[in-house]
């Protein structure tokens, strides 16, 4: 008898100590590395991973992510990523995700957009013969289609960073969760030390690889309310890697849990 499939799939998490900053609270890059896993566990499960893909030729990259952040975990706090394929259209995959904690209080949610892509010329291929149609729940948890992000304006802030050998993944490119790591980094230190991202949009637009040299220019909101606008560049190459736009609010108006001993 063949196994039922799972359409959403849920795995639990218990936020470790390297995933969290001075405050014992969790970053946001390790927030989306469970949510990484979560989606990675589900196509093994599925046999539509990463590993299946290669075996094929292929593989998938994300191209969007959309993320609400209710709060920021503690450390040792145990987490619920919930998560499960919503659409499929022309080159693109959707895939949503929810994340709770074990009251099953929402911690954030997510949609994110994934392309497969030819290993040899790097170029999109269309998805509906690649992707099982059984495994699609056409439910969202952001009612998101990923417009175009806006362009950095007026350069407030830049900062530079090297890829790193532990920045590449399976693909040999730059891991999408660094990305989100050279936004955060690229902040004026007053936000990093007073605030953290409560609404986050990442566009992928190219890749970047080992010993590249990455530049992030920022433009500060016109008020506390509106986006801060990022562009991420690859110096070597000289493109653009990504495109972001993301809220900030202060630590104190998060509703926190205290830190487990």
């Amino acid at each position: 008898m063949m196994e039922k499939r799972e359409i959403k799939y849920t795995s639990q998490y218990e936020i470790l100590s390297f995933d969290t900053d001075y405050l014992g609270m969790a970053h946001l890059s390790g927030l989306m590395n469970y949510l990484q896993d979560a989606a990675r566990l589900h196509s093994i499960k599925e046999g539509f991973s990463v590993f299946d893909l290669f075996k094929k030729g292929v593989t998938w990259v994300v191209s969007r992510y959309h993320l609400k952040i209710n709060r920021y975990p503690a450390l040792s706090e145990k987490i619920f990523v919930r998560t499960w394929a919503s659409d499929k259209y022309g080159y693109y995959a959707l895939r949503e995700f929810e994340v709770a904690d074990e009251k099953q209080e929402p911690i954030l949610v997510a949609a994110s957009s994934w392309m497969i892509i030819d290993l040899q010329n790097r170029r999109p291929i269309k998805i509906e013969n690649l992707f099982p149609d059984e495994l699609v729940l056409r439910e969202r948890v952001l009612e998101d289609d990923f417009p175009q992000l806006p362009v950095v304006e007026t350069l407030d802030y830049k900062a530079t960073f090297r890829v790193l050998f532990e920045d590449l993944d399976y693909n040999r490119h730059v891991n999408n969760v660094v990305y989100s790591r050279w936004a955060v980094e690229g902040m004026p230190q007053e936000i990093l030390f007073s605030s953290r991202p409560t609404e986050l949009e990442i566009n992928y637009r190219s890749e970047a690889f080992y010993g590249d040299e990455i530049e992030v220019i920022t433009q500060k909101p016109g008020n506390i309310d509106d986006f801060w606008i990022q562009q991420i560049y690859n110096l070597k190459t000289g493109k653009e890697v990504a495109r972001l736009r993301a809220r900030w609010k202060r630590y104190e108006q998060f509703n926190h849990e205290k830190i487990k001993k």
